[in-house]
């Protein structure tokens, strides 16, 4: 075997085993959009008040260890932008039930 084939072969695996975790990782991501879609509307006003608190926390809580540990500034980006995303739809919840 010389290295040309080495390398395809290393890269044929780092692929397969790079593909593979980001398909669980979007499964596990389709599944989880599932549930908010169905979870949220069904939720009072004092829980979508409760969960945006304990919500805007657990980021906050997020992004201080950001501030220790570089990340990309796409995650970063994506970060706030779902969280946004998010607090607008418990926002909208919320003003459902009022």
């Amino acid at each position: 075997m010389n290295n040309t084939d080495a390398l395809l072969k290393s890269l044929n695996t780092f692929l397969t085993s790079n593909g593979d975790t980001l398909a669980r990782f979007g499964a596990r991501v389709a599944v989880m959009s599932v549930l908010l879609d169905v979870t949220l509307p069904k939720l009072t006003l004092a829980q979508c008040v409760e969960i945006t608190k304990l919500f805007r926390d657990g980021i906050e809580d997020t992004l201080s260890l950001m501030d220790d540990i570089p990340v990309p500034g796409e995650y970063r980006s994506t970060l706030l932008e779902q969280t946004n995303l998010f607090l607008a739809i418990l926002n909208a919840s919320g003003e459902i039930h009022s």
